[in-house]
């Protein structure tokens, strides 16, 4: 597996369908090998005020090679003023998905 670097890159969108869009441009484009999408509920500050909302985390498995591509589609395509876009790397995971994974991204 030599030169494939996984990661997992992270954002919000407001709803599924925003999130839906986001994820198809990024497998349409080979920047992602898997997308998925959950419901969750997000507290933070923004602009000074708390704020508790619903939100639809996407979790987009990919390349490091691929991240600033991958976050230029989310801005391109978000509707946040200041989208969370976090990369982490995958130091392990199971060989036979890591090489499917790699095979996704043509790789």
């Amino acid at each position: 597996m030599a030169h494939f670097k996984p990661v997992i890159i992270t954002t919000t969108a407001p709803n599924l369908d925003e999130a839906r869009r986001i994820g198809a441009a990024l497998l349409e484009k080979g920047l992602a090998a898997c997308v998925q999408y959950e419901s969750i509920t997000s507290h933070y500050c923004w602009q000074g005020e708390a704020v508790c909302e619903d939100e639809i985390r996407i979790t987009i498995k990919s390349a490091r090679c691929h991240y600033k591509k991958v976050e230029k589609t989310i801005l391109r395509l978000h509707s946040y003023e200041c989208p969370q876009v976090l990369m982490q790397p995958v130091h392990r995971g199971f060989t036979p998905y890591l090489v499917w994974a790699k095979a996704a991204l043509g790789l």
